[in-house]
């Protein structure tokens, strides 16, 4: 049984395509998809110290209930007015229970 009771930040997953405006420029148009409650966990600066990495490799881990809504690696992430790109998506032991999600930051 899941603890409801982790999922304690909300998040808005949105779909981002190119659109030609009426005077012929691509601009950036996002589709809100789905708007869950998350556990949200980022890679502490020791880890990332200890494994001899750069914080630009720091990953900020994503986990929702699973999701009716098909969500796909070309989706972003808004959380707390930052962006974050999806770089992993794994369906935790394949029980189509929980979805979880390695989120790198896009915005800072």
């Amino acid at each position: 049984m899941i603890n409801a009771g982790k999922y304690n930040h909300r998040i808005s997953i949105y779909s981002t395509v190119m659109v030609e405006d009426s005077e012929g420029y691509q601009t950036e148009e996002r589709t809100l998809i789905l708007q869950p409650y998350a556990e949200v966990k980022t890679t502490q600066g020791m880890t990332i110290i200890r494994n001899d990495s750069t914080f630009e490799k720091a990953y900020t881990r994503f986990t929702i209930r699973y999701p009716k809504t098909e969500i796909t690696r070309d989706m972003q992430i808004e959380f707390r007015n930052k962006i974050y790109s999806i770089e992993y998506l794994n369906n935790i032991n394949e029980a189509d229970t929980e979805l979880e999600m390695q989120c790198k930051e896009v915005t800072h």
